[in-house]
């Protein structure tokens, strides 16, 4: 992490995220859905066959289960796979809720703070830092959007779906844990890398997971700063309005 080679990936992810971002923040919704797809599934087929072709003694014909994907940022091909498929418009919003911090802020974390394989072979380094790439294209896209205006009731959606998804993440890892292999989706078991300041594990996992859960609700609370000033403001007119139409007509009782 932050290595020579990191940072000088850093620098050229940073650059491909302004230009797609500017080259697709006019496209719709369902089109940039389209596009994330394509790269998931691409992203999907990269995996696979790295490990069944480089790694065929160890991995011929199957995945590695950490590389499932059950993760944050990877479990967003499933969602996108939703939305352009199904057609419940309140569990789609839900979704897209969601996915506004998630793939901003994982997309980021995953980039910033990569997976002890994501630098090993450039493979795997060019899928893993281009499906992050894409994800965050996608977050930001939604951000700048006229197409999706958030509400504070997306925010409250966003926290119903993390917590859902925090409980299931656990009893997804504990049927995969074999005994010897941990796995650890949405890292609910421990933290992305060691000696992380805040994330990690010196007092225990449920100071950790403490911990995490305050770091998530930060990130998205901040992601949904715009909205949430906005419902408080609207909280105020009301109330300013409700108090002026009591003076009036207390002044009208009074004459």
């Amino acid at each position: 992490m932050f290595s020579t080679k990191h940072i000088i990936i850093l620098v050229v992810s940073a650059a491909l995220i302004v230009g797609l971002v500017m080259l697709t923040h006019k496209w719709d919704f369902r089109k940039q859905c389209k596009a994330m797809l394509l790269v998931g599934i691409l992203s999907e087929l990269v995996k696979v066959f790295y490990y069944i072709i480089r790694n065929e003694a160890e991995y011929g014909g199957i995945l590695p289960k950490s590389d499932l994907p059950f993760h944050l940022c990877s479990i967003q091909i499933l969602f996108v796979i939703y939305l352009l498929f199904a057609k419940n418009e309140k569990i789609k919003r839900a979704i897209v809720s969601f996915m506004l911090p998630s793939c901003l802020i994982g997309g980021l974390a995953a980039i910033l703070i990569p997976t002890s394989t994501a630098l090993n072979s450039w493979v795997i380094t060019i899928q893993y830092f281009i499906y992050h790439i894409a994800i965050m294209v996608l977050a930001i896209n939604l951000i700048v959007s006229k197409e999706k205006k958030f509400t504070i009731t997306d925010y409250k959606y966003c926290l119903i779906f993390l917590l859902v998804l925090m409980f299931a993440s656990i009893y997804i890892n504990s049927i995969l844990y074999d005994g010897t292999q941990t796995v650890n989706f949405m890292y609910v078991v421990g933290p992305p890398q060691e000696g992380l300041p805040i994330l990690n594990k010196d007092h225990g996992w449920f100071v950790y997971i403490v911990h995490y859960a305050t770091v998530i609700l930060t990130c998205v609370t901040l992601c949904y700063l715009k909205p949430i000033i906005e419902y408080f403001k609207e909280l105020k007119g009301k109330k300013s309005k409700i108090d002026k139409g009591q003076d009036q007509e207390q002044i009208e009782q009074g004459q």
